[in-house]
């Protein structure tokens, strides 16, 4: 973070100024990888690639599991839009692996295609995935619905986004993926799903669902397929999600984290409370997006709300889409650049203004690197041999201020010399 955290701080005193903030606060990024995707223009709320520069895969197999409740053996598909590559002047891009909702009995990927396909146009990779549905529940008339059976459904769904994690992880060559930047998102149950699968641990999961669930099904890794894993969750983008355990997000830290919400949603809770309670009785406590923002503010992490204010009639995932993705670019934009702002508004035409953030990253420096040196050079990046030793060690035979190998070496070369 070096000088260019003053031209980052006059951003973030842009986004203080602007009066649909009701609460901000600044946590710096710190990362080998920052800087590299800092770059005007990109990843925010402007696209900068047309339609015809946008290539799309469709129905990619990332994997194949077995349905828990038919038997039957389940192909997994996704769909992969990114900038075509012979255009992009960037060669390694952010990944968004995105997951589509439906009370994980119902819905498909094509359900956030013009969502990812506009992320794509900003920049980014993107996975949209499929997932096994189906939990033996009509949840309309709540006939057959178990909790138990919602619980295993969920499970699942995090075994096949992990797949997909990996499968995007060993392809990242082929599709431009920065390794450095993988990030996750989901729409209601995709949102469940997304963040489980960021936050669970083997333990964490095996306490939400029936005792033996794991050995029946295999482990979070165990499904879908046997690629190797490598990949790491650098932040998450929560559209109308919950979390069934406030206390799992404490055990991985440092993953900044943005939430979109309706303020009375009763498909899932804006604050706690039970899944699908709209025209059920309702299945599983879970923990909203306030909650969960309000969780990441007091544990010191970074985290955004926007709120679609509803305060009569309920409502789910109303927060117009174009503008989530516009929100969410600039957030993971400021991710990248190193800094990340906390706030909380309920304005949902709140228009974000980030493409001219950049980060200038300062030309190599070459000179004496050596602390110990005379002319020691404290912005020098690389060392050019030029250091000056003054030798007040007699061992130190080369005067590099080091008395090592080379000393012995140097020793050795004049050893049986007949001194005049």
């Amino acid at each position: 973070m070096r000088n260019d955290a003053l031209h980052l701080l006059h951003h973030y005193l842009y986004f203080c100024k602007m009066k649909y903030l009701i609460g901000v606060g600044l946590f710096l990024i710190f990362s080998n990888a920052i800087g590299q995707h800092c770059i005007s223009d990109r990843y925010s709320e402007v696209s900068i690639f047309d339609t015809a520069q946008i290539i799309i895969q469709s129905n990619i197999e990332y994997g194949v599991a077995t349905h828990y409740f038919t038997g039957q053996s389940t192909s997994l598909k996704m769909d992969v839009y990114f900038p075509n590559q012979n255009i992009d002047p960037i060669a390694n891009r952010p990944f968004i692996l995105n997951i589509h909702g439906g009370g994980f009995a119902g819905g498909d990927k094509n359900e956030l295609a013009s969502e990812s396909f506009e992320f794509a146009r900003r920049g980014f990779v993107v996975a949209n995935v499929n997932y096994r549905l189906g939990w033996n529940c009509d949840n309309v008339i709540c006939f057959n619905c178990f909790e138990s059976n919602l619980q295993k459904a969920v499970y699942c769904a995090v075994q096949d986004a992990r797949a997909a994690l990996r499968f995007a992880f060993d392809h990242r060559e082929e599709w431009g993926i920065d390794e450095n930047w993988m990030f996750i998102s989901g729409e209601s149950a995709g949102s469940i799903t997304a963040m489980n699968s960021t936050f669970w641990d083997q333990e964490e999961a095996d306490a939400q669902v029936s005792a033996g669930f794991s050995t029946e099904v295999g482990s979070l890794d165990a499904s879908g397929n046997t690629l190797p894993g490598g990949y790491q969750i650098k932040a998450i983008i929560d559209q109308c999600g919950a979390v069934p355990n406030l206390e799992a997000l404490d055990n991985n830290t440092n993953i900044p984290y943005i939430g979109f919400h309706d303020s009375n949603d009763c498909v899932v809770p804006y604050n706690g409370g039970s899944l699908i309670a709209c025209f059920c009785n309702g299945f599983l406590y879970y923990y909203g997006s306030n909650s969960i923002h309000n969780r990441r503010i007091s544990t010191g992490e970074c985290s955004e709300l926007h709120t679609a204010p509803q305060p009569l009639l309920p409502n789910h995932c109303t927060y117009p889409k174009l503008n989530i993705v516009k929100l969410s670019s600039c957030f993971l934009k400021r991710v990248m650049c190193g800094f990340c702002i906390n706030f909380a508004d309920d304005d949902i035409n709140a228009q974000p203004i980030c493409s001219s953030l950049s980060q200038t990253i300062p030309a190599p420096v070459s000179g004496c690197t050596y602390q110990n040196a005379s002319n020691f050079n404290p912005d020098a990046t690389s060392d050019n041999g030029s250091c000056i030793f003054n030798n007040t060690c007699a061992a130190d035979l080369n005067a590099d201020g080091i008395v090592g190998v080379a000393d012995l070496i140097t020793f050795m070369a004049a050893f049986g010399t007949i001194c005049e």
